[in-house]
């Protein structure tokens, strides 16, 4: 993984740009299944060619993108829950500009051709229950207590509003021992 190009958005928009980092190019029998006809053998022979980049951009924070409770029910009778993403322009800039670079780079590195395959998805989910400090954006205080609720503390990712365009499950295990550390002082008498 490399952060070249991170910090390359902050004058513009106030938000990282995010990271490209080199991913496994898939086994020769996938390539073959997954290429366009005309196209399969050629694919799996040239595995062994192949570099795959990652272009992973930070989302900015909307309001919209959120879980929610859906009206279908599970077999149990539980209301299913159901996420709302969407990509903002400025989500899609930043991609687009960490794309540009990773192919200036394959092209560079010797690269013959450049294939770019979208993904539409998206991965760390994270700010469904917001840390801060306005209760008007935000449901947790800055120890992830539930404000209103003394005894209630949420540590996962879904505290972060954002997770800064890098997989965030180490900021997520520092943030809970952070709260942790609060936690055992705060309640050591109890």
């Amino acid at each position: 993984c490399f952060t070249d190009f991170y910090e390359d958005f902050r004058l513009k928009d106030q938000m990282a740009t995010g990271v490209i980092q080199d991913i496994y190019s898939p086994d020769p029998v996938v390539l073959k299944h997954f290429a366009p006809n005309g196209f399969k053998n050629v694919a799996s022979l040239s595995a062994s060619f192949l570099q795959n980049l990652l272009c992973v951009a930070e989302d900015e924070p909307q309001y919209e993108n959120c879980v929610a409770l859906s009206q279908e029910a599970d077999g149990f009778g539980v209301a299913q829950a159901q996420i709302t993403h969407h990509y903002s322009k400025r989500d899609c800039e930043r991609r687009d500009y960490l794309i540009g670079k990773a192919k200036q780079i394959l092209r560079k590195a010797g690269a013959l051709f450049c294939h770019t395959y979208q993904i539409d998805t998206f991965s760390h989910g994270v700010g469904s229950v917001r840390m801060g400090v306005d209760l008007e954006n935000s449901v947790l205080d800055a120890h992830c207590r539930f404000q209103g609720i003394d005894n209630l503390f949420v540590v996962d990712g879904s505290a972060f509003p954002t997770s800064g365009g890098v997989n965030p499950s180490l900021t997520i295990a520092a943030n809970a021992l952070r709260v942790g550390d609060y936690l055992s002082k705060t309640f050591r008498n109890i």
